[in-house]
């Protein structure tokens, strides 16, 4: 099956965008010129807004029936065809760096709903660990994702990624408690994995194979202690490729 991909420009146009606005709240942080909670929300608005009108205007010319990548910056911040190129199906990328379960909900429709993907690969929660959101309001919008996505695309194949461990190494990130914030992850990651056996989609769960010595997210998979670097996405990879194949 021929493969519709976006152009050189789109995607640069959006690499771009991703690395810029990253960038900025992470210098900033670093030398300890942390964005008031206003300022960094309205640039990850002001992102979200960006990404939310690229995919409509990319969805005209996407084939359907393909494969589609949704979640936060984890998956924005992916390369898909560097790892997922020899699949059948074309990989479309619909990550938000900053993105929650709130904002995955409000934007299946332009995500996913208009290109009609007959696999959907999801990972969301780590911003909402990060933010102080309670186990039981990020299962509730899981829930509801899961049922507009099922109710939305009958038939689709739908993989669940469980979120990620974190790492405390850079002082950027020193307000996150990264060791009480992976043990809610595992705890809502098990929430999510019987939630999702429920619904009889299928629960991939990727925290085990990343995890350090100290049950941390290894140094070896990430530059930040958050993200996945390209180690990071080799073992993502490595394990979801047999169910998109």
């Amino acid at each position: 099956m021929n493969k519709t991909k976006l152009g050189k420009k789109d995607a640069i146009y959006l690499g771009v965008i991703a690395i810029l606005v990253i960038a900025v709240i992470v210098v900033g942080l670093a030398l300890g010129l942390k964005p008031k909670e206003n300022e960094e929300g309205n640039e990850l608005k002001y992102y979200y807004d960006e990404k939310c009108e690229a995919f409509r205007v990319q969805n005209f010319n996407l084939a359907k029936g393909q494969i589609a990548f949704i979640g936060d910056s984890i998956t924005d911040l992916c390369p898909l065809d560097d790892y997922y190129a020899d699949l059948p199906l074309a990989c479309y990328n619909r990550g938000i760096s900053g993105d929650t379960t709130d904002g995955v909900l409000n934007r299946l429709q332009v995500s996913l709903f208009d290109i009609e993907p007959s696999k959907v690969v999801l990972m969301i929660g780590t911003n909402d660990v990060d933010g102080g959101r309670s186990e039981n309001y990020i299962i509730n919008n899981y829930n509801k994702i899961i049922k507009s996505i099922k109710q939305n695309l009958p038939g689709v194949e739908l993989y669940c990624i469980s979120i990620i461990p974190q790492n405390e190494v850079f002082e950027s990130y020193s307000d996150q408690n990264t060791a009480l914030n992976n043990v809610k992850i595992q705890s809502v990651n098990a929430k999510i994995k019987e939630l999702v056996e429920e619904e009889g989609a299928t629960f991939v769960d990727i925290y085990p194979a990343l995890l350090g010595t100290e049950n941390n997210l290894d140094k070896a998979y990430s530059d930040d202690g958050l993200h996945l670097n390209a180690g990071g996405f080799v073992v993502w990879s490595r394990i979801l490729k047999p169910y998109l194949s």
